[in-house]
């Protein structure tokens, strides 16, 4: 993480903001288009059963009743727990 005051620091909300689950989808290599109504980028989906909505900001499987922000998100795709995704993120915004 870059080396910033604590008074300067942006708040992981605020990065949430900035950093969404379109980008974090594309940075990941997943397959697919994130949109409201897409297949899931987890597992073998035939129609569209996958959401991504408010503004890119949270996300759905209506299959499997999963769904989250952007650290969720990075935890599901790439197998991780809430605390390496919080990491993950972080590298994504630059920290």
């Amino acid at each position: 993480m870059k080396n910033y005051p604590a008074s300067e620091r942006p708040s992981l909300a605020k990065l949430k903001e900035q950093i969404t689950i379109p980008i974090v989808w594309h940075r990941l290599g997943l397959r697919g288009i994130p949109t409201k109504s897409c297949q899931s980028p987890f597992r073998k989906d035939d129609s569209p059963s996958f959401s991504v909505y408010a503004c890119g900001k949270r996300w759905k499987d209506f299959s499997t009743g999963e769904g989250g922000d952007v650290i969720d998100f990075i935890a599901t795709a790439a197998g991780l727990n809430l605390k390496e995704a919080v990491r993950l993120f972080l590298t994504y915004a630059g920290y």
